[in-house]
């Protein structure tokens, strides 16, 4: 918890940030000057004049030499061209002629660069007679031999002529240097070379910077044991606390963004690199000032504008990664984030066309560029990745296709991954998701609805039976007094048939419970389908007469068998033949028709209605629906619902329709084998 505390406070982040660039420059100091001494093993005091004695100097001393003799070499052009060469690479430059240079009349070129320098030179062309100095043109430096006296004076001096050395630099001596490149080139041509470094190296050159860092190196190199280390755990520790911190404000949870880290990630760096360049800017221009306070004061001007724009870039990319923002902030982002709204607009087929239009387009650019392997690398890569893109968006439609098949067939617990998806497939797949969670959860509902409706029919059914059954008993009781009274007779016989009513009523609302919810343990057994429709005829015999139907009946010829409860199935049978003895028209026909088909066999009923049916068939199998409402006829309105669900139970499929006056059902059972 305090550790989160350090990384949210300001201050802290704020001193972290001054103290990672100190500790940066320390260890960074710290490794150069070991470095330095180690490749300078020969270093052992702190007095300046060591320093001329380093591999670094006499390296860099020999190059010098080697840069002022190349210019010379390279401006072999004739006399009057010199001028303009001269003029092109230096920015000062005068001619003293017909000065006496090895016995004849011969001319000094004087080169000044616009930056004065610590190493001086005089090169005489001894075949050309021509001297080349770069010292400035005085009454001292008339001549050669005046120009020989000032560069002798120093003390730190190389000179080469009638090829010997004589010099001041150790490493330098001919027996040092002899059998190397640079001194080989010297020999190769007739030229006198005399050269020197100005003592105290008073101007700000490379020999004035290597003497600085000389004297640091071997002041520092016997610490930076300690600092390295130290600085190098200091760093360790402070970085995490940086990281930690970045996007954290005290009282708001997450992770904060302010206006800067909301634009564009292109525009900020953008904006950021401008203001690093002109840091970068003032610490160039100062370089070139003589002026050492100004020059350290702009100097670190230049590096804080370079160490805030570094600090804003670091800000900026960490929060918004931590944030999982950096990709969406980019203009590259907003960009094809539009380019791909415009593309949405268009309707499917032109942005098939579209992207055939590009791969065609940017197969015939490649198809070009083919002409080593590195093309045909990257047509075979595009065209790979163009068929793994396709690839994976047909599998994805396999799934929606499959899925819609689950769906048709009854499944609708199936769900498709979105987030897999992308454009259309993707807007498909959460309309299906959308389709059959609706259908799931409606079904559901309707479900349970069934459930609680089955629930309470079973409930107050049970709930009804046991005080209808001693109404029943006692009904029986009475019957069997003798009563004289006539009325009190014809009392005991209405409450008699109301009472047995009642009581079928109640089984068949049980039963009809258990029929739709399957709670029905069924004994599957081989019977003849023309026995049990003579069994039920001749049960219904009697109230067909007596309501003057007529029964027509066509079975086949051999015998048929079909597997289904028997019981059940005489009570599918029953329930539709009590219908007819009700409903049916007196002194009509009943057709009762058997065949079979392939592997089926076909009950069709068929009579016509006493009364109009203002119904459709899908409503007249529902519970407690009866045809007509004005019916006085004894029924329940249960009958047809409950041949419904046993005949559904048994593997049958039962339908019904009606025509006007026609009620015609039939019923579908496998043939038994």
């Amino acid at each position: 918890m305090k550790r989160e505390k350090i990384c949210v406070s300001n201050l802290c982040k704020n001193i972290a940030y001054i103290l990672i660039p100190i500790l940066l420059l320390i260890l960074v100091t710290s490794i150069i000057s070991v470095i330095y001494i180690r490749e300078n093993t020969d270093i052992n005091s702190k007095t300046d004049k060591e320093f001329f004695d380093t591999k670094v100097f006499s390296s860099s001393y020999m190059y010098s030499i080697n840069k002022a003799l190349a210019i010379i070499m390279s401006n072999n052009l004739p006399d009057e061209q010199e001028y303009d060469y001269i003029e092109g690479n230096y920015y000062n430059y005068d001619i003293q002629k017909n000065v006496n240079i090895n016995r004849k009349q011969g001319n000094i070129f004087y080169w000044q660069k616009s930056r004065q320098e610590n190493f001086i030179f005089l090169i005489i062309d001894n075949n050309k007679n021509i001297a080349y100095t770069n010292l400035e043109h005085t009454m001292n430096t008339d001549t050669v031999e005046e120009i020989k006296n000032v560069i002798n004076k120093n003390r730190i001096y190389w000179s080469y002529e009638n090829k010997d050395v004589k010099t001041t630099i150790k490493r330098l001596s001919i027996e040092n240097i002899k059998y190397t490149a640079d001194f080989e080139k010297i020999e190769s041509n007739d030229y006198s070379i005399y050269t020197a470094l100005i003592d105290d190296l008073i101007y700000r050159d490379e020999y004035y910077t290597s003497s600085i860092l000389n004297n640091w190196a071997l002041h520092t190199h016997k610490v930076a044991v300690y600092t390295i280390p130290i600085s190098a755990v200091l760093l360790l520790m402070l970085i995490p606390i940086i990281f930690k911190g970045i996007g954290k404000k005290k009282g708001k949870e997450g992770i904060y963004l302010n206006f800067f880290d909301k634009i564009p990630f292109e525009l900020a760096i953008g904006f950021l690199a401008c203001l690093f360049t002109i840091g970068l800017i003032i610490v160039i221009i100062v370089c070139n000032l003589e002026d050492e306070t100004i020059t350290a004061t702009l100097m670190l001007i230049g590096c804080i504008i370079m160490y805030y724009a570094c600090i804003l870039v670091l800000e900026t990319l960490v929060k918004r990664i931590k944030a999982k923002r950096f990709w969406k902030t980019t203009l590259l982002y907003k960009i094809i984030q539009k380019i791909s709204h415009i593309f949405k607009n268009f309707n499917l087929f032109i942005q098939t066309l579209l992207l055939y239009g590009i791969f065609v387009l940017v197969n015939i650019v490649l198809s070009g560029l083919a002409r080593n392997w590195a093309g045909l690398l990257w047509l075979f890569a595009f065209d790979t990745f163009a068929f793994y893109i396709i690839t994976k968006k047909v599998i994805q439609f396999d799934k929606i296709k499959k899925a819609i098949a689950e769906i048709y067939n009854g499944n609708t617990n199936i769900k498709l991954n979105e987030n897999e998806m992308k454009g259309v497939l993707k807007t498909l797949a959460i309309q299906i998701n959308d389709i059959a969670g609706g259908l799931s959860n409606t079904i559901k509902e309707q479900l349970k609805s069934e459930r609680l409706k089955t629930e309470l029919i079973t409930n107050v059914s049970h709930d009804i039976k046991t005080p209808l059954t001693s109404i029943i008993n006692y009904v029986d009781l009475l019957k069997k007094e003798k009563i004289e009274n006539p009325k009190v007779q014809e009392y005991l016989v209405i409450l008699d048939n109301k009472s047995q009513r009642l009581k079928k009523l109640t089984e068949d609302l049980v039963e009809a419970s258990k029929a739709s919810s399957g709670a029905i343990k069924l004994n599957i057994q081989k019977i003849s389908i023309k026995e049990l429709i003579k069994q039920v005829t001749g049960e219904f015999e009697d109230r067909f007469k007596a309501r003057g139907l007529e029964e027509i009946i066509t079975l086949p010829s051999e015998n048929i068998y079909i597997q289904v409860d028997s019981r059940y199935m005489y009570r599918v049978l029953e329930n539709l033949y009590s219908n007819i003895s009700k409903y049916a028209l007196e002194n009509s026909r009943v057709y009762v028709d058997v065949a079979v088909k392939e592997n089926e066999v076909t009950i069709q009923l068929k009579n016509t209605s006493k009364d109009k049916l203002n119904i459709s068939a899908d409503e007249l199998m529902q519970r407690f629906v009866r045809g007509e409402t004005s019916r006085n006829t004894e029924g329940s309105g249960l009958g047809l619902s409950i041949a419904t669900s046993l005949t559904e139970l048994q593997g049958g499929k039962f339908s019904l329709y009606l025509d006007g006056d026609l009620f015609k059902v039939t019923i579908n059972l496998s043939l038994a084998q």
